[in-house]
């Protein structure tokens, strides 16, 4: 019994990485996104019976290991979900309003949930004359949201924003110290996972005026990972069917 358990986990786990690879395809032409990976750990039936101290534990016993299990069964269960964190392809543009960051770190924006982050730079002037997202958020600078009126807009290397030649704020840019711990909440914002993953102001940004970061996903690389999934989907599968043909046999040679 236990070990239809543990195929059973593997199966829900690949079904969890086979999201995030659609999802990735999904992105692959979206401003800023960052690749998604699955990691996984392994837990014991041995703590079967302990108290249940967190969501992630409570989801654990409840999707993933065998109600009946005892001893040292393993199981895996999917750790986290993490972004990588690597630079999308530099696409050039003729809107002054698109930036891209050149070094590690985050633009920081204003959403209905507080602060976030992005690394999709592809901005614009609202009706107020904020620089905003795509969605609407508002870009912060070190006094607050970044006013853009004016005929003529730059930024500076350095994140010095300019209008009309009159420096009007400095982009607030951000870094993480485990930036692939990082929370997605949708439109390509981040968010930090826990209190103590604190932004830390990035001193020595560099961003590049004109262009933008496009998607660090390969569809190559994920048509070829789901691939490989969907094999060990099958093998998983047949594992299963084969437990099933020998308990046939236990109970037939049972009754008998």
């Amino acid at each position: 019994m236990d070990s239809i358990y543990s195929l059973m986990s593997a199966l829900k786990g690949q079904q969890r990485q086979m999201d995030a690879v659609a999802n990735n395809l999904a992105n692959t032409e979206t401003p800023g996104y960052k690749k998604d990976s699955v990691l996984f750990r392994e837990m014991f039936s041995e703590y079967a019976e302990q108290d249940r101290e967190s969501d992630q534990e409570s989801f654990a016993h409840e999707e993933f290991m065998s109600p009946l299990g005892r001893g040292h069964t393993s199981y895996v269960m999917p750790d986290h979900v993490s972004p990588r964190m690597t630079t999308g392809r530099i696409t050039p543009t003729n809107s002054p309003f698109d930036l891209a960051l050149q070094t590690d770190g985050f633009f920081t924006v204003e959403s209905d949930r507080g602060l976030a982050y992005s690394r999709n730079g592809r901005f614009l002037r609202d009706a107020a004359g904020y620089l905003v997202t795509g969605n609407g958020e508002r870009v912060m600078g070190y006094n607050g949201p970044i006013q853009a009126k004016g005929k003529h807009f730059s930024v500076g290397t350095d994140g010095t924003v300019l209008v009309d030649n009159q420096k009007v704020d400095v982009l607030k840019i951000v870094r993480f110290e485990q930036p692939d711990r990082l929370t997605k909440m949708g439109n390509n914002l981040f968010v930090p996972s826990s209190d103590a993953q604190a932004p830390i102001l990035q001193k020595e940004p560099l961003i590049q005026q004109g262009v933008f970061e496009g998607s660090n996903v390969d569809p190559v690389q994920e048509l070829t990972e789901m691939i490989n999934l969907n094999r060990h989907y099958d093998a998983a599968q047949r594992a299963l069917r084969g437990n099933d043909e020998l308990t046939e046999q236990a109970i037939t040679i049972a009754r008998i």
